[in-house]
Protein backbone atom coordinates (compact mmCIF):
# COMPACT_ATOMS: atom_id res chain seq x y z
CA UNK A 1 0.00 0.00 0.00
CA UNK A 2 1.44 3.48 -0.84
CA UNK A 3 2.40 6.02 1.77
CA UNK A 4 -0.73 6.88 3.75
CA UNK A 5 -2.23 9.73 5.74
CA UNK A 6 -5.08 7.61 7.13
CA UNK A 7 -4.43 8.50 10.77
CA UNK A 8 -7.41 6.53 12.05
CA UNK A 9 -6.06 3.32 10.52
CA UNK A 10 -2.52 4.09 11.72
CA UNK A 11 -3.80 4.65 15.25
CA UNK A 12 -5.79 1.40 15.13
CA UNK A 13 -2.66 -0.56 14.17
CA UNK A 14 -0.44 1.08 16.76
CA UNK A 15 -2.92 0.51 19.57
CA UNK A 16 -2.52 -3.25 19.12
CA UNK A 17 0.72 -2.80 21.13
CA UNK A 18 0.70 0.59 22.83
CA UNK A 19 3.77 -0.05 24.97
CA UNK A 20 5.95 -0.79 21.96
CA UNK A 21 4.36 1.94 19.82
CA UNK A 22 4.59 4.85 22.28
CA UNK A 23 6.87 6.98 20.10
CA UNK A 24 4.84 6.32 16.96
CA UNK A 25 1.55 7.09 18.72
CA UNK A 26 3.04 10.37 19.89
CA UNK A 27 4.04 11.15 16.30
CA UNK A 28 0.34 11.36 15.44
CA UNK A 29 0.12 14.56 17.50
CA UNK A 30 0.35 17.84 15.52
CA UNK A 31 3.51 18.97 17.29
CA UNK A 32 5.38 15.85 16.13
CA UNK A 33 3.63 14.80 12.93
CA UNK A 34 5.16 17.05 10.26
CA UNK A 35 8.29 14.90 9.59
CA UNK A 36 6.38 11.57 9.48
CA UNK A 37 5.87 9.21 6.56
CA UNK A 38 3.68 6.17 7.18
CA UNK A 39 3.42 2.93 5.19
CA UNK A 40 0.76 0.42 6.27
CA UNK A 41 0.21 -3.20 5.29
CA UNK A 42 -2.53 -4.13 2.89
CA UNK A 43 -5.49 -6.43 3.58
CA UNK A 44 -6.03 -5.16 7.10
CA UNK A 45 -2.88 -6.67 8.56
CA UNK A 46 -1.68 -4.81 11.71
CA UNK A 47 1.73 -3.77 10.43
CA UNK A 48 3.37 -0.50 9.43
CA UNK A 49 6.64 1.29 8.87
CA UNK A 50 7.25 4.86 9.97
CA UNK A 51 10.03 7.03 8.60
CA UNK A 52 10.51 10.00 10.92
CA UNK A 53 12.49 12.69 9.11
CA UNK A 54 12.93 15.06 12.06
CA UNK A 55 16.45 13.77 12.70
CA UNK A 56 19.46 12.98 10.56
CA UNK A 57 19.57 10.17 9.68
CA UNK A 58 15.79 9.61 9.68
CA UNK A 59 14.42 7.16 12.23
CA UNK A 60 12.86 3.95 10.93
CA UNK A 61 10.25 2.36 13.23
CA UNK A 62 8.59 -0.98 12.50
CA UNK A 63 5.42 -2.40 14.03
CA UNK A 64 4.03 -5.83 13.24
CA UNK A 65 5.09 -9.28 12.09
CA UNK A 66 8.11 -9.56 9.79
CA UNK A 67 6.06 -11.35 7.12
CA UNK A 68 3.65 -8.40 7.01
CA UNK A 69 6.44 -5.82 7.02
CA UNK A 70 8.42 -7.36 4.15
CA UNK A 71 6.22 -5.96 1.33
CA UNK A 72 6.59 -2.44 2.75
CA UNK A 73 10.38 -2.18 2.44
CA UNK A 74 10.37 -1.79 -1.37
CA UNK A 75 7.88 1.07 -1.01
CA UNK A 76 10.39 3.07 1.01
CA UNK A 77 13.16 2.36 -1.49
CA UNK A 78 10.89 3.35 -4.39
CA UNK A 79 10.17 6.86 -3.12
CA UNK A 80 11.76 9.50 -5.32
CA UNK A 81 13.68 11.09 -2.43
CA UNK A 82 14.18 7.78 -0.63
CA UNK A 83 16.69 7.60 2.19
CA UNK A 84 18.99 4.62 2.25
CA UNK A 85 20.35 5.29 5.73
CA UNK A 86 18.17 5.06 8.84
CA UNK A 87 18.48 5.09 12.60
CA UNK A 88 16.58 1.98 13.63
CA UNK A 89 14.02 1.41 16.34
CA UNK A 90 12.82 -2.12 15.56
CA UNK A 91 12.17 -5.47 17.21
CA UNK A 92 14.75 -8.24 16.63
CA UNK A 93 12.68 -9.95 13.94
CA UNK A 94 12.43 -6.70 11.97
CA UNK A 95 16.20 -6.23 12.23
CA UNK A 96 16.63 -9.72 10.77
CA UNK A 97 14.23 -8.83 7.95
CA UNK A 98 16.24 -5.71 7.10
CA UNK A 99 19.44 -7.74 6.91
CA UNK A 100 17.77 -10.31 4.68
CA UNK A 101 16.58 -7.46 2.46
CA UNK A 102 20.12 -6.18 1.86
CA UNK A 103 20.57 -3.64 4.65
CA UNK A 104 23.76 -3.54 6.67
CA UNK A 105 23.23 -2.69 10.35
CA UNK A 106 26.12 -0.96 12.09
CA UNK A 107 26.58 0.03 15.73
CA UNK A 108 23.72 -2.25 16.70
CA UNK A 109 22.52 -1.80 20.28
CA UNK A 110 20.48 -4.37 22.16
CA UNK A 111 17.86 -2.48 24.12
CA UNK A 112 15.03 -3.03 26.57
CA UNK A 113 11.75 -1.14 26.54
CA UNK A 114 10.65 -0.63 30.15
CA UNK A 115 7.16 0.42 31.23
CA UNK A 116 6.04 2.15 34.42
CA UNK A 117 3.60 0.24 36.61
CA UNK A 118 1.58 2.97 38.42
CA UNK A 119 0.67 0.52 41.20
CA UNK A 120 4.36 -0.10 41.95
CA UNK A 121 5.75 3.37 41.31
CA UNK A 122 7.53 4.80 44.35
CA UNK A 123 8.31 8.51 43.91
CA UNK A 124 11.78 9.21 45.31
CA UNK A 125 12.63 12.11 47.57
CA UNK A 126 14.37 14.66 45.38
CA UNK A 127 15.57 18.24 45.02
CA UNK A 128 14.88 18.38 41.28
CA UNK A 129 13.18 21.44 39.79
CA UNK A 130 10.92 21.71 36.74
CA UNK A 131 12.78 22.98 33.67
CA UNK A 132 11.49 24.83 30.65
CA UNK A 133 12.50 26.34 27.30
CA UNK A 134 14.68 28.97 29.02
CA UNK A 135 16.90 26.14 30.30
CA UNK A 136 17.83 24.84 26.84
CA UNK A 137 21.40 26.20 26.80
CA UNK A 138 22.09 24.96 30.34
CA UNK A 139 20.87 21.48 29.38
CA UNK A 140 22.89 21.49 26.16
CA UNK A 141 25.96 22.37 28.25
CA UNK A 142 25.24 19.46 30.60
CA UNK A 143 24.96 17.06 27.66
CA UNK A 144 28.28 18.26 26.21
CA UNK A 145 29.89 16.82 29.33
CA UNK A 146 29.32 13.42 27.74
CA UNK A 147 30.70 14.18 24.28
CA UNK A 148 34.22 12.85 24.83
CA UNK A 149 32.98 9.56 26.28
CA UNK A 150 30.20 9.12 23.71
CA UNK A 151 27.58 9.40 26.46
CA UNK A 152 25.80 12.59 25.41
CA UNK A 153 22.07 12.07 24.72
CA UNK A 154 21.75 11.70 20.93
CA UNK A 155 18.19 13.01 20.56
CA UNK A 156 17.59 16.39 22.15
CA UNK A 157 16.10 19.60 20.81
CA UNK A 158 14.39 22.72 22.11
CA UNK A 159 10.95 21.38 21.16
CA UNK A 160 11.24 18.71 23.84
CA UNK A 161 11.30 21.43 26.49
CA UNK A 162 8.40 23.20 24.81
CA UNK A 163 6.11 20.17 24.62
CA UNK A 164 7.41 17.84 27.33
CA UNK A 165 8.27 17.47 31.01
CA UNK A 166 11.85 18.07 32.20
CA UNK A 167 13.36 18.11 35.68
CA UNK A 168 16.89 18.96 36.72
CA UNK A 169 19.11 19.31 39.77
CA UNK A 170 21.06 22.55 40.05
CA UNK A 171 24.23 23.30 41.93
CA UNK A 172 25.01 26.98 41.81
CA UNK A 173 24.10 28.15 38.34
CA UNK A 174 24.70 24.82 36.62
CA UNK A 175 22.40 21.88 35.95
CA UNK A 176 24.29 18.77 37.07
CA UNK A 177 21.61 16.15 36.35
CA UNK A 178 18.44 16.11 34.28
CA UNK A 179 15.80 13.92 32.70
CA UNK A 180 12.87 14.63 30.46
CA UNK A 181 10.52 13.30 27.84
CA UNK A 182 11.48 12.46 24.30
CA UNK A 183 7.77 12.62 23.49
CA UNK A 184 4.57 13.43 25.38
CA UNK A 185 1.19 13.19 23.66
CA UNK A 186 -1.75 13.82 25.95
CA UNK A 187 -4.42 12.81 23.42
CA UNK A 188 -2.83 9.37 23.06
CA UNK A 189 -1.94 9.31 26.79
CA UNK A 190 1.63 8.22 26.09
CA UNK A 191 5.06 9.49 27.08
CA UNK A 192 8.64 8.31 26.71
CA UNK A 193 11.25 9.36 29.24
CA UNK A 194 14.71 10.08 27.87
CA UNK A 195 17.82 12.26 27.97
CA UNK A 196 18.61 11.09 31.50
CA UNK A 197 22.10 12.40 32.20
CA UNK A 198 24.24 13.18 35.26
CA UNK A 199 27.46 15.16 34.96
CA UNK A 200 30.41 12.80 35.27
CA UNK A 201 31.84 14.45 38.39
CA UNK A 202 28.48 14.25 40.21
CA UNK A 203 27.66 10.59 39.71
CA UNK A 204 27.09 8.08 42.49
CA UNK A 205 24.71 10.37 44.40
CA UNK A 206 21.40 9.00 43.11
CA UNK A 207 20.71 12.05 40.94
CA UNK A 208 19.64 9.95 37.94
CA UNK A 209 16.95 8.21 39.97
CA UNK A 210 15.79 11.52 41.41
CA UNK A 211 15.32 13.31 38.08
CA UNK A 212 13.81 10.35 36.22
CA UNK A 213 11.55 9.67 39.20
CA UNK A 214 10.43 13.31 39.26
CA UNK A 215 9.52 13.19 35.57
CA UNK A 216 7.66 9.88 36.00
CA UNK A 217 5.73 11.22 39.00
CA UNK A 218 4.62 14.30 37.04
CA UNK A 219 3.48 12.20 34.07
CA UNK A 220 1.51 9.74 36.19
CA UNK A 221 0.02 12.57 38.26
CA UNK A 222 -1.23 14.20 35.06
CA UNK A 223 -2.97 10.97 34.02
CA UNK A 224 -0.67 9.64 31.28
CA UNK A 225 -1.56 5.94 30.98
CA UNK A 226 1.54 4.59 29.25
CA UNK A 227 4.96 5.82 30.38
CA UNK A 228 8.04 4.09 29.00
CA UNK A 229 11.81 4.43 28.85
CA UNK A 230 14.62 2.67 27.03
CA UNK A 231 17.79 1.21 28.50
CA UNK A 232 20.71 -0.70 27.07
CA UNK A 233 20.57 -4.44 27.67
CA UNK A 234 24.02 -4.35 29.26
CA UNK A 235 23.25 -1.46 31.63
CA UNK A 236 22.24 -3.58 34.60
CA UNK A 237 22.78 -0.75 37.09
CA UNK A 238 20.32 1.54 35.30
CA UNK A 239 17.76 -1.24 35.00
CA UNK A 240 17.95 -1.85 38.76
CA UNK A 241 17.35 1.86 39.39
CA UNK A 242 14.32 1.90 37.13
CA UNK A 243 12.95 -1.34 38.56
CA UNK A 244 13.16 0.14 42.06
CA UNK A 245 11.14 3.10 40.82
CA UNK A 246 8.43 0.74 39.54
CA UNK A 247 9.36 0.11 35.90
CA UNK A 248 9.31 -3.39 34.45
CA UNK A 249 10.93 -4.86 31.35
CA UNK A 250 8.52 -5.23 28.47
CA UNK A 251 10.35 -6.19 25.27
CA UNK A 252 13.74 -6.33 23.62
CA UNK A 253 14.43 -4.23 20.57
CA UNK A 254 17.31 -2.97 18.45
CA UNK A 255 18.80 0.40 17.66
CA UNK A 256 21.54 1.05 15.12
CA UNK A 257 22.35 2.51 11.72
CA UNK A 258 20.87 0.62 8.76
CA UNK A 259 22.47 1.24 5.37
CA UNK A 260 21.00 -0.08 2.16
CA UNK A 261 22.61 -0.41 -1.24
CA UNK A 262 22.30 2.71 -3.36
CA UNK A 263 23.56 6.27 -3.82
CA UNK A 264 22.41 7.45 -0.38
CA UNK A 265 24.17 4.71 1.52
CA UNK A 266 27.76 5.91 1.37
CA UNK A 267 29.55 7.41 4.36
Amino acid sequence: MPRTVDLARIREILRTDRRWAVYALADLAPEYSAPTRWHIAADGRPALLLVYRGFEPPVLFAHGAAADLAPLLPEIAAERDAERVFYLSVRPEAAALLRASGYEIRDEKRMWRMVADPARFVPPAHTAMRLGPADYEALASLHRDGDAAGEAPPFFDAGMLQHGVYYGIREGGAIVAAAGTHVLAERESVAAIGNVYTRRDRRGRGFGAQVSGAVTAELLRSGVRTVVLNVGEGNAAAMRVYERLGFERYCEYREGIARGAGPGAQG
